[in-house]
């Protein structure tokens, strides 16, 4: 009797999207593409998991990202292009600059926080997968890649508000590192360490921002 060899199941497979505009799939795959990162770690990732995910054929995927460390540096760029805004509608309102100063420090914190998979991907992942980056901080703004923009716009900003006066003998591009590695501690602890048994996290914020801005500008400045 001739044994007839059971039919193999087929996977099933993802359903492809209609198709859209440029931009609306590119997003669609930074989307998928943050959501797969987060869970499954950059380095696990595969561009065929990334094209499921978003719907697409790997082909499909490749006419936007040539590799998935151009989608993380895409990623990044988004990231930081959003955190400059934040910083730059954290000034707009009217008050002291001591206040301005305050809401400045807030937004780098406040934005991490709310935005954690973009945050741990941009400065978590993102270094190690894209390598160094060199920063000439002596060329314009306009021509820096987008981290290295959001960085001198935040000492832009913290210049204008508060001047050589208010910071002390600091030579302001060291007090932006200053408060630039103060917020990244804060949210990356904050995000990395959440079953640790934090005070209130309204507290602590007020607590950093309190901090930072007596060191920075004295009590009552």
């Amino acid at each position: 009797m001739v044994k007839v060899k059971p039919k193999r199941r087929s996977e099933p497979r993802s359903k492809r999207k209609p198709k859209g505009s440029g931009l609306e799939r590119r997003a669609e795959i930074l989307e998928a593409a943050k959501a797969l990162f987060a869970t499954e770690g950059f380095a696990r990732v595969t561009t065929r998991a990334l094209a499921a995910k978003a719907g697409l054929s790997q082909t499909g995927l490749y006419i936007y990202f040539a590799t998935k460390e151009d989608i993380l540096r895409a990623i990044s760029e988004e990231t930081h292009d959003a955190m400059t805004c934040a910083f730059e509608r954290a000034v707009i309102e009217g008050g002291s600059p001591r206040k301005k100063l305050g809401r400045l420090v807030r937004a780098y914190v406040e934005f991490g926080l709310s935005h954690p998979a973009d945050y741990q991907l941009t400065f978590t992942v993102g270094p190690e997968a894209l390598g160094p980056l060199e920063k000439d901080f002596s060329k314009p703004a306009a021509s820096q890649e987008p981290g290295a923009r959001s960085f001198m716009r935040f000492g832009e900003l913290l210049g204008d508000l508060a001047g050589r006066d208010l910071l002390g003998s600091l030579d302001p591009l060291a007090a932006t590192q200053i408060l630039w590695f103060v917020g990244h501690g804060a949210v990356s602890l904050l995000i990395s360490r959440p079953d640790f048994p934090w005070a209130d996290r309204e507290t602590l914020i007020d607590g950093l921002e309190m901090l930072v801005l007596n060191g920075l500008v004295g009590p009552g400045a």
